[in-house]
């Protein structure tokens, strides 16, 4: 049987072919964004939670982006006074309350961008990942800057080298180096709070506020408190999370609503090709039957036909998706707030089982009115050719 529906589908090799690339693609597509998004949501999840902190003190304007921005090491048109600072460290629920200032600084003649970004000696404390490499040592002086593992990769410098700015004019020396976290950090420049400012001309401004509460369940009352802080606003990291994935859910529908359309135009190829193999024989459908093939047999032989288009479909998807996930990956990462540093695995099991289990799905719809057509057919006519 199965040796009879290939010969079949061999027939026509370029209309096969259409026919399983279109399954195939649809496949990849769905692969890559169900395994992009469960990755993205463990890596922000775990992101989020490692920076040890329940809430942010941001600039007034859209608090997500904000946190967002400030979160990342990107600069923001708006800024906090220092002032906010000693609001959220009188605070009597706060345990901890880091300043930031982060601005970037693009560096056009090597096409890319630096994110530098100003800290005290707090950032240590909420950072519990911060591992320095052997010979490193935290700020010692306002000309002292901490380079993230890929930052010191990409200038070649260890603890110890100085370090020229051409764009601010600054020379610094490396006190130390990160070891890789797996987050932004990896990519940034860190230098004394006091510094960035000096660098960037905004003296005793803040770009965000990280703050570790003594008792988490005491968010909500400290949350109404530093809400008063003028021209800042409060934004919870669990709000953040909540955001960031319905931002993913909305963006997760859209793409999802263009593979459903794949998945449909594939069904009706797999359709128009199973149903036009069927009329094509029909001599042969009838020479069948005369010789003792059922009703049944002829159903069976070509709903087994769509069968091997899908499974086709599915094996060269999933080899598809193993190829264009990495891709996926790096498209998505540049449209969503707060993508994790680590590298996302670009496929899972549930995910490759899920759309492998759709396609079959699809295949094997699309081809049961051809099967049943085909298995109407009496001998007689099928011999005449009609």
């Amino acid at each position: 049987m199965l040796a009879l529906a290939w010969k079949n589908l061999i027939r026509r090799p370029l209309r096969t072919l259409l026919t399983v690339t279109g399954l195939a693609v649809a496949l990849a597509l769905l692969v890559s964004i169900i395994s992009f998004g469960e990755g993205y949501q463990r890596g922000l999840r775990r992101e989020l939670d490692a920076m040890g902190m329940q809430m942010m003190l941001v600039p007034l304007g859209c608090p997500y982006d904000a946190a967002a921005r400030v979160l990342k090491g990107r600069s923001l048109d708006s800024s906090l006074p220092e002032s906010a600072l000693d609001a959220a460290r009188s605070d009597p629920d706060v345990a901890l309350a880091a300043p930031i200032f982060a601005a970037t600084m693009p560096r056009p003649a090597e096409g890319r961008t630096d994110l530098w970004v100003g800290v005290d000696e707090t950032a240590q404390r909420m950072r519990p990942w911060w591992k320095l490499t052997a010979g490193s040592s935290f700020f010692q002086g306002e000309d002292s800057v901490l380079l993230g593992s890929e930052a010191a990769a990409t200038e070649l410098r260890k603890p110890g080298d100085r370090f020229y700015s051409p764009e601010t004019g600054r020379s610094f020396r490396v006190c130390g180096v990160l070891e890789r976290s797996g987050t932004s950090d990896d990519s940034q420049f860190f230098v004394p709070l006091a510094t960035a400012q000096a660098m960037f001309k905004q003296p005793g401004r803040l770009t965000g506020i990280a703050i570790r509460l003594k008792d988490p369940a005491r968010l909500k009352d400290a949350s109404d408190r530093l809400q008063q802080v003028k021209g800042a606003q409060v934004v919870t990291v669990t709000e953040m999370i909540g955001v960031f994935l319905n931002l993913v859910g909305a963006a997760r529908a859209l793409i999802m609503a263009i593979a459903v359309i794949t998945i449909t135009i594939s069904a009706l190829s797999v359709f128009n090709t199973i149903m036009a193999g069927a009329l094509e024989r029909g001599r042969e459908i009838g020479i069948l039957r005369a010789i003792g093939f059922s009703r049944t047999d002829i159903f069976r032989l070509v709903a087994v036909e769509s069968l091997a288009l899908s499974l086709l479909g599915g094996a060269l998807g999933t080899i598809l998706a193993v190829i264009a996930g990495g891709m996926v990956e790096s498209l998505a990462r540049s449209y969503l707030p707060l993508a994790s540093e680590v590298n996302l695995p670009p496929l899972t099991l549930s995910a490759v089982m899920q759309c492998l289990l759709l396609v079959l799905i699809v295949g094997l719809t699309a081809g049961c009115y051809p099967a049943y057509h085909a298995s109407r057919q009496s001998p007689a006519q099928a011999l005449r050719g009609d």
